[in-house]
């Protein structure tokens, strides 16, 4: 007996070797870098991410819940979701309602002083980019959680309809009489010592746009519509505001006269703006000397634009602050619209860049496994940039409403007995259940890495 038992030895010893050699996880706490900036509440601000977010804050931004000012210096927490691997190891999923979104980015940004959590003036807003890498083409929208959110998980998102644009009224059309018969020089009312960055067609429609004008005249412009006799000023016989002006030799404006019918409070209220309007460069004559302008201005309603284009110290902010950071600094507003998804946003927290996508045909995915809290399951598809979380339904999980036909990968994550487990496998969506997944050992940086290449 005692020969038999040392002749097991060596088998019993191989065993041992042969499982306790197998590569052994252990489970990896997944955590998302934050990236803090600490700065003057009263200097306007531009703060850049680590993985392309550009975020711009105007002095005097921010709260405390009971309505006092910030006067002290202010951090923000900032975390970036580009990758598919965060997006997937996040509590996080892209769906609206039922409809499955397409992201460019989702970002949790929080901001404090003196350790109390704060927040953006209800009169104020960040300007908020989102890198837009090779997906320039599309249009998105701005998301905000909806109510279930945590600081942690998002699974549902609310498009935003209020914070992101502004109803306003633009410059149309400009136009000036020849001081003499023979004297064709042109005048663009160009504001003095304006330097030319291509933000507008005409400079001063930035001042159109900026200019808080009443929703009441707003409206009544909408409805009025403008009648002349001018020559050539044909195109103006349309819904708006046509205003006569003089510029004088200083280049101020003199005697601002609303041609339109409006009412005298619609009236009172342009004539305001007309005399606000800054210092512009004196006419010339074709023999080069300074004469006295008069000219006419058309203004007309109902443009919707975002807010940032509204915001002077923004739009200065380019010169100023990306050169002094980026090696191909933007200088321009055409030049940032090309590089970034651009959002006015009004409270902190999550917000996603997506957009809807519209598909005719939809499936309910079962996945035949029993539901468990150590179990999490992801569909990241293909050729959309889109993860989505399932639904528990009678003990399973289902994934609702996905477009039929796309190709998509199911990645399972679980943890058994402190090992980290994955489960990835490709599959054309269709109406056939999934039955199993096989799990098997694997390091956090190794997940990482076979998301990101889905």
């Amino acid at each position: 007996m005692t020969k038999t038992f040392l002749k097991t030895i060596p088998i019993l010893i191989a065993l041992f070797c042969l499982f306790s050699c197998q590569p052994s996880y252990p489970f990896e706490k997944v955590e998302f870098p934050t990236k803090s900036f600490t700065f003057n509440p009263k200097a306007d601000t531009t703060l850049f991410g680590e993985q392309g977010t550009r975020i711009f804050i105007d002095s005097e931004t921010f709260q405390f819940p009971n309505g006092d000012l910030v006067k002290d210096s202010i951090k923000i927490e900032l975390q970036e979701f580009y990758k598919k691997s965060d997006i997937v190891l996040a509590e996080l999923s892209t769906e609206s309602n039922g409809e499955l979104l397409e992201t460019a980015g989702m970002l949790n940004i929080k901001a404090f002083s003196n350790g109390k959590a704060i927040e953006i003036k209800s009169d104020k807003r960040i300007v908020v980019h989102f890198p837009k890498g090779n997906d320039y083409y599309k249009k998105m929208d701005l998301f905000y959680p909806d109510s279930t959110a945590t600081d942690s998980s998002v699974v549902n998102w609310n498009v935003d309809t209020i914070s992101l644009i502004k109803r306003t009224m633009r410059l149309s059309g400009f136009g000036w009489w020849y001081p003499s018969s023979n004297d064709s020089t042109r005048y663009d009312f160009i504001p003095k010592d304006f330097k030319e960055e291509g933000y507008y067609w005409n400079p001063l429609d930035f001042y159109v746009k900026s200019y808080d004008f009443s929703d009441r005249t707003i409206k009544e412009v909408e409805q009025t519509k403008n009648v002349n006799t001018y020559k050539g000023f044909g195109s103006w016989n349309s819904n708006g505001v046509e205003c006569e002006l003089y510029v004088t030799k200083k280049g101020y404006i003199r005697s601002p006269k609303i041609v339109t019918n409006l009412s005298r409070r619609a009236r009172r209220e342009m004539l305001k703006f007309l005399r606000n309007l800054p210092q512009l460069e004196a006419g010339k004559n074709k023999y080069g000397d300074i004469i006295e302008r008069r000219g006419l201005l058309f203004i007309k309603p109902g443009d919707i634009v975002p807010l940032y284009e509204t915001e002077e110290a923004y739009v200065k902010s380019f010169n100023e602050k990306y050169a002094r950071y980026e090696d191909e600094p933007i200088k321009s507003m055409d030049q940032a619209e090309l590089k970034f998804y651009i959002f006015s946003v009004g409270k902190l927290g999550w917000i996603n860049c997506d957009r809807f996508l519209q598909f005719e045909e939809k499936v309910d995915l079962m996945v035949d496994i029993k539901a468990s809290p150590d179990l999490q399951l992801k569909l990241v598809f293909k050729d959309i940039n889109g993860v989505l979380k399932p639904k528990v339904v009678d003990g399973k999980y289902v994934f609702q409403q996905i477009p039929v036909g796309e190709k998509a990968t199911i990645v399972g994550i679980k943890n058994s007995e402190d090992n980290l487990l994955a489960a990835i496998e490709e599959l054309t969506i269709s109406e056939s259940p999934i039955n199993d997944l096989k799990f098997s050992g694997i390091s956090l940086g190794e997940l990482r890495k076979k998301i990101d290449a889905l």
